[in-house]
């Protein structure tokens, strides 16, 4: 395709945008509305797939050890356990080391909630072991428990899975309204297009009469409808983006003591935007799609 007829199909498209305004603001309003909704999901979708993985990271199985059992009994009970299949490692951490990991945790307020523990310290010895494939450690885990002087033996590993299927709930939901919205952005893009077709029908059928392809007649709807969708794009794409970095900023998301990890925006903005816009320019070319099959018999 020649620039010249490449331009003359832009100018054509604007043309049609602007000769049906109000269609083409409530087509673009309704890709908006589908697009932000998409965009909610995506940054959700996203961060939670960045938390499981950073949660995989830190999995880490504590057995707790039986009060009764020796230190020589814990050292042979150590040495089983980094011997089981799919152990990376384990140490020991005696109930001492324990209880001043808890008060480092809590800061200033530790001082006074353990004061006195350290006497009467209420903790077991555990041993943490990291296992080679986060997604082996309930088998670990089962392993871990069977040995002679393990009281018990957790992961926290049902944290991820709930995060998971929080995420496989919430990614249903959204699918089907944002499906919902989409087909309405698409038929709402559609009349836009079939006004459009309309209102240059004299025009359509000079062009007939003269030899014009079936392609050069239909490229500046198709154009038209791409065109409603990406300017439906910029607007969530803004918001989405402007509320994440808002709520990434306010909950210290990135600061290294944060327990809520998430995407910083720089990495997370990219896929987003590129998602959003083209999703918008996609419903925008189906609506274009169905109008010209539907009215422009060429």
């Amino acid at each position: 395709m020649r620039i010249e007829t490449f331009l003359r199909h832009f100018r054509e498209a604007y043309r049609g945008v602007r000769r049906n305004t109000w269609m083409s603001f409530a087509a673009i309003s309704a890709v908006a509305v589908t697009l932000f909704i998409f965009g909610i999901f995506l940054i959700f979708a996203f961060n939670v797939r960045y938390m499981v993985a950073e949660l995989n990271k830190q999995l880490v199985i504590r057995a707790s050890l039986e009060e009764s059992i020796t230190d020589q009994q814990q050292g042979e009970l150590l040495k089983q356990i980094q011997g089981v299949s799919g152990v990376k490692s384990a140490k020991l951490v005696p109930k001492e080391v324990g209880i001043k990991r808890m008060q480092a945790d809590w800061g200033e307020d530790g001082k006074e909630l353990f004061e006195g523990l350290d006497k009467d310290n209420p903790l077991p010895d555990v041993i943490e072991i990291e296992p080679q494939d986060p997604k082996a450690i309930k088998q670990v885990e089962e392993k871990v428990e069977g040995f002679r002087g393990v009281a018990a033996a957790d992961s926290g590993d049902q944290v991820t899975d709930k995060l998971v299927d929080l995420s496989s709930f919430t990614r249903n939901i959204v699918l089907v309204f944002g499906l919902g919205l989409a087909v309405l952005a698409a038929f709402l893009i559609s009349n836009t297009i079939k006004l459009t077709i309309i209102a240059r029908k004299r025009e359509i059928e000079i062009q007939r009469l003269v030899g014009a392809s079936n392609w050069f007649i239909r490229w500046p709807f198709f154009i038209e409808g791409a065109f409603i969708g990406v300017v439906g794009a910029i607007v969530p794409t803004v918001i989405v983006l402007t509320l994440y970095q808002v709520a990434y900023t306010t909950l210290g998301a990135g600061e290294a003591s944060s327990v809520l990890k998430m995407m910083p925006l720089l990495s997370l903005g990219t896929y987003v935007a590129l998602s959003i816009f083209a999703l918008g320019a996609a419903i925008g070319t189906t609506g274009s799609l169905i109008s010209v099959r539907r009215f422009l018999r060429v």
